[in-house]
């Protein structure tokens, strides 16, 4: 494997003691601000059940909790390395109520139909084999009225680092946005921060549709 096969494969699961060491902390290190504004624009309440897709070093797990003092945090990864390290700090830092993490893969979340209030994923949507389909999976494990946040980076941000990446897909903003429109999102917000700044920050945040409320039968004689 070549270095540009490794690192993207690392990048997108990370794994080893390479993955473990250096891509994790990485990882959170430079998705801090960018998981901080995502979880910002969530709205999230205190007793949300919030979903983290592709949770990788396992900041944006922590973050999550500090904002859902009743609530619950479960994150899916597909790199099972991740799985286990995030386990780990979780039993560390004694959150095991609040936090749960497994493994999983966006196209076939392991949940049931309406379970989340509020959905993130940061940084994940360049690895996902079909946009829609992913979109359209966590639209179905998402509460109607529930929120979604998808963050990443443009690509003029990324295509210095990831030219050579093969199975690695950069997004312009209004890609992802009409990908949710299409399926049946509505896109409330578009946040494009630090544009002058490598890397960049980009959030697009989508409201799944409310069931009609049922208007009550009225009886006559």
């Amino acid at each position: 494997m070549c270095l540009s096969d490794f690192l993207r494969s690392q990048f997108g699961s990370p794994s080893g003691l390479f993955g473990s060491l250096f891509v994790a902390p990485f990882l959170n290190f430079t998705n801090m601000s960018l998981i901080r504004s995502s979880i910002g624009l969530l709205d999230v309440k205190p007793d949300d059940r919030v979903l983290d897709i592709g949770f990788g070093g396992g900041y944006s797990l922590l973050a999550l909790a500090e904002k859902l003092p009743i609530g619950r945090v479960v994150g899916v990864d597909h790199s099972r390395d991740m799985v286990d390290a995030a386990a780990s700090l979780i039993r560390a830092r004694k959150l095991q109520a609040r936090i749960r993490v497994r493994r999983g893969n966006v196209v076939k979340l392991p949940f049931a139909a309406n379970t989340f209030d509020r959905i993130l994923t940061v940084n994940t949507i360049y690895y996902w084999p079909d946009l829609r389909a992913a979109l359209r999976e966590i639209g179905r494990v998402l509460k109607p009225g529930g929120r979604l946040a998808v963050a990443f980076r443009s690509p003029e941000s990324l295509r210095l680092v990831t030219l050579a990446w093969d199975n690695f897909r950069r997004y312009e903003t209004r890609e992802v946005a009409e990908a949710m429109r299409k399926i049946g999102f509505r896109v409330p917000r578009v946040v494009h921060s630090n544009l002058w700044r490598i890397p960049d920050d980009l959030v697009v945040v989508g409201e799944s549709k409310k069931r009609p409320t049922r208007k009550p039968e009225t009886h006559t004689r």
